[in-house]
């Protein structure tokens, strides 16, 4: 068994170049005004990408190929892919197994994470450093998938909260690599509220009082374990619900301004697992994750679910607009992630 620290050596996103807007899709769903109003004007949505055209290999391959270049194959022990929709694909395909022979990664140990939905990532992250830690090999690697294709509209639009989007990410891992120090993994779950989408208006109701006291908790544990307080935290990267989901959430617990990052809603919406990466790599790129600097992962997954991690972020380059390698060799341009 290793001893050291878990790092994250690279992370990188794909967005479709194809964009919509919240109104294009309520009228692809036949929503009402008063509902488009509530997505643009309360819960602080806009655009989306979205591309029928796509196929979830041309959505989840791009990034990870990033992340892999100039990467000894041998090295991936494990690949994880956490996804919230409970069937990534037809009941007769295993999209992680199809994923491997086109990374030319066959020999790696892969699987999928559910269960957790949007908040899985931060789950897998901690599941795919305990097998590295375990694993005792320090030359090992593990990748990390997300990104998924909405096949029914129940999870295209989820209650009256949000849109989802489209977006991919893949992150590389290793135990003490280069990369980000991984410092703390906490989590809840409330089985009570494993309905999920098909719960109860009163159990919604209790959900959303406890939701700030489970914040809370979680945060503080998270932050005790990576030996630091909340106000070391520079940011706050969350999932996205949607803006007055979080917006409560800093009310409640008294957050300062600019804490919790929320940016990207008016751009992408919510793009379920990938939401993580996505915000993580614009604040790479806009130069804001400072070297030496503590960040927190938050996410939220209906069902219910509530994860956290501390970070460390080091020294890494921004990477400029470039294309990309998608699915059977076709290109698709990149959003420079």
């Amino acid at each position: 068994m290793l001893s050291g620290t878990l790092t994250m050596d690279a992370v990188e996103i794909f967005l479709p170049e194809r964009e919509t807007t919240v109104e294009e899709r309520a009228e692809a769903f036949g929503l009402s005004p008063a509902q488009v109003h509530l997505f643009r004007s309360i819960h602080g949505l806009d655009r989306l990408r979205y591309d029928p055209g796509l196929s979830l290999y041309d959505l989840v391959l791009p990034p990870a190929r990033k992340v892999l270049a100039g990467v000894d194959p041998a090295a991936i022990r494990y690949v994880v892919y956490p996804h919230a929709v409970p069937h990534a694909g037809p009941s007769t395909v295993d999209p992680v197994q199809e994923m491997l022979g086109m990374l030319g990664l066959r020999h790696a140990t892969a699987f999928a994470l559910t269960q957790q939905n949007c908040a899985g990532t931060v789950s897998a992250i901690d599941v795919a450093g305990r097998l590295l830690r375990a694993d005792g090999d320090p030359e090992a690697k593990a990748l990390i998938l997300t990104g998924e294709k909405i096949f029914t509209r129940d999870l295209q639009i989820i209650f009256n909260s949000c849109v989802i989007g489209e977006a991919a990410g893949a992150c590389l891992l290793s135990w003490n690599g280069p990369g980000d120090p991984v410092r703390s993994f906490a989590v809840r779950t409330f089985g009570e509220y494993a309905a999920g989408v098909e719960m109860t208006p009163e159990q919604h109701r209790v959900a959303g009082e406890q939701r700030p006291a489970v914040m809370a908790e979680l945060i503080e544990e998270a932050v005790e374990a990576a030996g630091c307080t909340f106000d070391d935290i520079d940011i706050v990267i969350p999932t996205h619900p949607n803006r007055t989901f979080w917006g409560q959430i800093a009310q409640d617990l008294r957050w300062p301004p600019g804490k919790l990052f929320l940016e990207n809603i008016p751009r992408y919406s919510h793009c379920l697992t990938a939401d993580l990466m996505v915000n993580y790599v614009t604040l790479r790129d806009e130069g804001r994750l400072v070297p030496g600097r503590s960040y927190l992962f938050l996410a939220t997954g209906i069902g219910s679910t509530f994860t956290a991690m501390v970070f460390t972020a080091t020294a890494q380059e921004a990477r400029v607009p470039a294309r990309a390698a998608v699915g059977a060799g076709a290109t698709q341009e990149t959003e420079g992630r």
